[in-house]
């Protein structure tokens, strides 16, 4: 009997979270001689990706044509969906696997589609109650669930989400998140703190800020309370690595940039960041990607939005969803600096996004699906 040829896949990451959701399965797969994985980076943020994926001992195999700086967001899917398009038409792949919902996952999903290659989309399932908020995140990934052949949930509920939407049930299959891959493999090999603040207080504030709906008055509504929780509390220092893109990093600056007890700093590492999550004894985010990691390092977490597509990170109160309003968020905070630190969640099967194993679940699923085709 003839040994079935590798699976052939071609993974495309464009931001800082695809990078590191898709470091585990990269890492998995090349060390797997049932399948060869080409991870390509979109263009999407050649630079934030290079840095993200040396961090993490990684590298992309190639890189596609940048957006061009200032593209809108229909100019940025239109360039990313011909230059991938292109690449997929150029290497005829098994399979293309995208991950999680942004402009490079839809438009790598759309690619897919228009070449006519199967399409596996990694943190599957994900919704709010509604369909158009967060935005475009929301949108992309209900868009993206009709395109993809294999569906790896984190959690019980998104694949609930997709078979409420008519996915088949036999194309879900509930793996885990893969940042809590990445998250294992971190804490595994701590680091000494990136930042000096310990030299300001004896209280650790994280604060990031990122997400389109944060954009405007709800920034300055979140950074307005965060001085205010600075006064209250003159042990507390707030350090808040600053998002580059300049509708969020110039108006942080503004207002927090002045107080003594702001670091204000560069988007950092990601074990660098873990380590800081880790010695933080509150945190303030808008990160989906926080409310998955804070449970397992016993940090509870502010989400500043309305909305979140996290449920599972809120089921035992260590994540809790304020939005921007100042007396909700400040009450909150209050309340969280004066309780016990919550206890750390285990890496096992009742975590809330999986124990860390999932990458090697999605491989074994699809390199058993290729070579159950290829008979």
């Amino acid at each position: 009997m003839s040994t079935p040829s590798p699976l052939r896949i071609l993974a495309f990451a464009g931001t800082r979270p695809e990078c590191l959701k898709l470091a585990a399965l990269a890492r998995a797969a090349r060390a797997d001689a049932r399948c060869r994985i080409d991870l390509v980076g979109s263009g999407q943020h050649p630079a934030m990706i290079r840095a993200t994926l040396a961090d993490v001992e990684l590298a992309t195999d190639r890189e596609l044509a940048p957006v061009p700086p200032g593209s809108s967001l229909s100019h940025t899917l239109g360039h990313l969906r011909t230059h991938m398009g292109a690449e997929i038409a150029a290497q005829r792949p098994d399979l293309v696997i995208v991950q999680g919902d942004t402009s490079t996952a839809y438009a790598g999903a759309l690619a897919a589609r228009d070449a006519g290659v199967a399409l596996a989309h990694v943190e599957a399932g994900l919704r709010t109650s509604n369909p158009l908020r967060p935005f475009p995140e929301e949108p992309f990934r209900r868009r993206i669930a009709p395109i993809a052949r294999w569906h790896f949930a984190p959690t019980t509920g998104a694949r609930q989400h997709l078979l409420d939407e008519g996915v088949a049930a036999d194309r879900v299959h509930v793996v885990g998140n893969t940042i809590v891959d990445e998250l294992r493999r971190a804490i595994a090999s701590p680091r000494a703190a990136a930042t000096d603040w310990r030299t300001r207080g004896s209280q650790l504030l994280v604060l990031t800020l990122h997400r389109r709906e944060t954009y405007g008055q709800a920034l300055v509504a979140v950074c307005v309370t965060m001085l205010e929780l600075l006064e209250r509390h003159e042990d507390l220092v707030l350090v808040c690595p600053v998002h580059p893109n300049p509708a969020v990093g110039l108006r942080v600056r503004r207002l927090l940039g002045a107080h003594p007890r702001c670091l204000l700093v560069a988007p950092m590492g990601y074990r660098d960041f873990v380590q800081l999550l880790g010695d933080a004894r509150l945190v303030v985010t808008d990160s989906g990607g926080i409310q998955e990691e804070a449970p397992y390092l016993g940090v509870p977490v502010l989400v500043a939005r309305e909305a979140t597509e996290r449920p599972e990170a809120l089921r035992d109160g260590a994540v809790e969803l304020v939005g921007h309003d100042h007396d909700r968020l400040i009450h909150a905070a209050l309340r969280l600096l004066a309780a016990p630190r919550p206890a750390p969640i285990a890496f096992d099967a009742n975590a809330p996004f999986g124990d860390g194993d999932s990458a090697r679940r999605i491989l074994d699923l699809l390199t058993t699906s290729h070579h159950a085709e290829s008979r």
